[in-house]
């Protein structure tokens, strides 16, 4: 899981899919984005952060990714 090995003790990591990981870090999820993926996918009642391979989402109080 590329990327995300110093972000460990702030959060979990989890597979999502093959091609995927994701990290919680409090309200955020950060999403590592595969070549094929864009950030339209992404809620549009989500505030997102694109930087580089990565995706940040607010997560809402009803929704969880498990």
């Amino acid at each position: 899981m590329h990327g995300f090995m110093s972000y460990r003790r702030f959060g979990k990591v989890r597979s999502l899919h093959s091609d995927r990981a994701w990290l919680e870090l409090g309200r955020y999820v950060v999403t590592e984005l595969g070549l094929s993926s864009v950030a339209r996918s992404l809620r549009s009642d989500r505030a997102w952060l694109e930087f580089r391979r990565y995706v940040a989402t607010e997560l809402g109080w009803s929704s969880f990714a498990t």
